[in-house]
């Protein structure tokens, strides 16, 4: 099995790190950026990520624009967006835009890794 690559994009740097940390811990490879124009920047120079997490409400270019931009360059990219608002319509476009589901913050760790898992390993 290859080691999985994972974007994580979060304004938060604790939340953004802690979630970097535990998918470390589960033996992915996690690039992280603190807004829609970093994450891009990253996605330039690793050139594939198996999987984006992406905050909904960032800095600049909000999470849903940079979702839509990644995805014209890695189709094939696994998105999850994660949001602490209550951004229904923001949602709903990250859904139609290719994100599988969107989770709340604060989520439970077990249940992000479960969904990691699944979108990783399942064809």
């Amino acid at each position: 099995m290859d080691k999985k690559t994972i974007l994580v994009v979060d304004d938060d740097f604790g939340s953004r790190e802690i979630l970097a940390d535990v998918l470390t811990d589960e033996g992915y490879t996690v690039v992280t950026a603190g807004d829609g124009y970093d994450a891009l920047k990253k996605m330039q120079a690793w050139k594939h990520f198996d999987l984006c997490i992406l905050d909904i409400r960032l800095p600049g270019m909000d999470g849903v624009t940079t979702l839509k931009m990644i995805k014209k360059t890695l189709p094939q990219a696994q998105a999850i967006m994660i949001t602490g608002y209550s951004v229904e319509d923001l949602i709903k476009e990250a859904l139609v835009s290719g994100a599988y589901t969107c989770l709340h913050k604060p989520f439970d760790f077990k249940e992000m890794l479960e969904l990691v898992k699944k979108l990783l390993f399942t064809e």
